[in-house]
């Protein structure tokens, strides 16, 4: 992530003393701001040759202490004529990163076998504290005749 900072510099006889503070319009992740502008992170898998896809979006805005992960936005499709029928499944993650040991599910949504091609979206109404490093995860499983393929992707962690 990229801040903008705007530096001060105070200079004295005894040393130097350097205040940084986030400009206007800018803050960090691990801010303490009351708020800050909504942001997005992504993910995106394919299979075959790029015949079938699943592409991921997360919209968060970091407030309070936290990350409130506000939406989570996902796409299936297909190129090149290939068809997807209407029982695609999709499995949904907030994940908190661990060091040394398996991720930690934070939230989780498991579709039906009934998602059709297309934009869908869920509202996790889940918050992640600014000192937690989260990441989601998605998992597809494309309907279409003989053996449905699957493919996964995750965001970038924040």
């Amino acid at each position: 992530m990229t801040s903008i900072l705007k530096t001060t510099a105070i200079f004295g006889t005894m040393g130097v003393a350097l205040s940084i503070t986030p400009a206007a319009g800018a803050s960090a992740s691990n801010s303490t701001a009351s708020s800050a502008a909504a942001r997005a992170l992504y993910g995106q898998c394919h299979v075959g040759d790029r015949d079938r896809f699943a592409y991921l979006t997360v919209y968060y805005t970091p407030k309070n202490g936290y990350d409130e992960i506000d939406e989570i936005k996902y796409n299936l499709g297909a190129n090149s004529g290939n068809q997807l029928g209407n029982k695609s499944n999709v499995r949904l993650r907030i994940r908190r990163d661990l060091p040394y040991s398996l991720d930690r599910t934070l939230w989780s949504w498991t579709s039906g076998d009934d998602i059709k091609p297309g934009s869908h979206s869920k509202d996790p109404n889940t918050r992640v504290k600014y000192s937690t490093k989260w990441h989601v995860d998605l998992k597809a499983t494309f309907d279409i005749k003989g053996i449905d393929p699957q493919c996964s992707t995750h965001t970038r962690s924040v």
